[in-house]
């Protein structure tokens, strides 16, 4: 079962991915920007972990826009006609304090999951991410949505932990070959960060389907 649902992801992204890029690379330069004026929002000096405030609070905002544009341009590609990046935007941009939220709850589930023993974080963000699919398409609060996600993802929960697990190795195998790569083609330069967006922003996408896959099957179901 949980290789038919890693076929139908794969075979969505690989049918699908232009259109996604459409989304999700435009969202993605605007964080490089912002990063290159503001400078990168973690950086250690003498083994000290600092926090760039103003690019971190900048890249939270943007997170949930760009997300919610992700989502909407999925919802757009099952129903069978892609949205132009306008269209995704201003969708998202109508739910964005909602997913905000949604992501500020979820996102604090996620890190006392993490900090306690790794696989319950896991687990919490199995249970939970489907929550900004239904802010976005079912127009549910953020509290309501959470609590649907959790309530909808119990029957498949395995399958949708282990999927998030093979896919985030994947993710993260290609950032690893990625910045090597860059790094040995441009060093340490704006170049390098950009050869590293273009080959991780595509892979990125991966998790988001899978998600979004088993949220429209339970959906259906429902």
């Amino acid at each position: 079962m949980l290789a038919d649902r890693l076929t139908e992801v794969f075979r969505f992204w690989r049918f699908s991915l232009l259109s996604l890029l459409l989304v999700v690379l435009p969202f993605t330069f605007i964080g490089f920007g912002i990063q290159l004026a503001l400078g990168a929002p973690l950086h250690v000096e003498e083994d000290v972990l600092l926090i760039n405030w103003p690019t971190l609070a900048l890249l939270a905002l943007l997170y949930p826009i760009a997300s919610g544009a992700l989502i909407a341009q999925l919802a757009a590609i099952q129903q069978g006609q892609a949205a132009s990046l306008a269209q995704c935007a201003a969708a998202s941009l109508r739910y964005a304090a909602i997913l905000l939220f949604t992501y500020a709850l979820l996102g604090s589930a996620v890190y006392i999951g993490l900090i306690a023993l790794i696989l319950p974080g896991i687990w919490l963000y199995t249970r939970l991410s489907q929550g900004p699919f239904i802010v976005m398409l079912e127009q549910q609060n953020a509290i309501e949505a959470l609590r649907q996600s959790f309530a909808r993802t119990e029957q498949h929960q395995w399958q949708i932990m282990i999927g998030i697990m093979v896919l985030a190795g994947v993710i993260l195998l290609v950032t690893l070959l990625s910045a090597s790569l860059s790094q040995a083609v441009a060093g340490e330069s704006p170049l390098a960060d950009v050869m590293h967006l273009l080959i991780t922003a595509p892979v990125g996408i991966l998790l988001d389907i899978l998600i979004f896959r088993f949220y429209s099957l339970q959906s259906a179901q429902a």
